[in-house]
């Protein structure tokens, strides 16, 4: 009986000290997206502000929608501005080669393209008619790394020019 008691006590605290560490680790990891939301990617950047990208029932490019998000809680840059399927709106390329591994996300907003890169350290990028006019690492965090679900949402095209940066 002792040992059914023992058992009891250390599988709640046990979960209990699981569920805790979960819920914190939750609470302080950055990012944009909401709780209903995947979060693709994540992180801090260094000047202080994050990139996230956000998606919701994108099961493939014509469902659901995904949204680069930049800022902080109380100005951000948000596109697009709708839910609507990124079946037209964002690439993702890989642009993986030797000892480099990564991904990149890509879209246009007239003559600006956005890059968010997987590659170590990862980062963002904007390029402005073909010339970079921003570029901003990640601090370290565990969701920059592109979540798997990205290859089911998103279109895969071949890297371009703008991944060779």
């Amino acid at each position: 009986m002792r040992e059914i008691i023992f058992f009891l006590i250390a599988t709640t605290a046990f979960f209990a000290t699981s569920e805790a560490h979960s819920l914190q680790h939750s609470q302080t990891e950055p990012t944009l997206c909401s709780d209903s939301e995947d979060v693709y990617f994540s992180c801090p950047l260094k000047n202080g502000k994050t990139v996230s990208v956000c998606a919701k029932n994108n099961i493939d490019p014509n469902h659901g929608y995904v949204r680069y998000n930049y800022g902080d809680e109380g100005a951000r840059f948000i596109f697009p501005n709708k839910f609507i399927p990124p079946d037209t709106i964002f690439t993702v390329s890989d642009v993986s080669g030797g000892t480099i591994r990564g991904l990149h996300l890509k879209f246009s907003n007239g003559p600006y393209t956005y890059i968010v890169s997987s590659v170590w350290p990862g980062e963002v990028y904007v390029s402005k008619n073909g010339k970079i006019i921003f570029e901003e690492e990640c601090k370290a965090s565990p969701n920059k790394s592109f979540s798997n679900k990205i290859f089911d949402g998103i279109k895969q095209t071949l890297p371009t020019k703008i991944d060779d940066h």
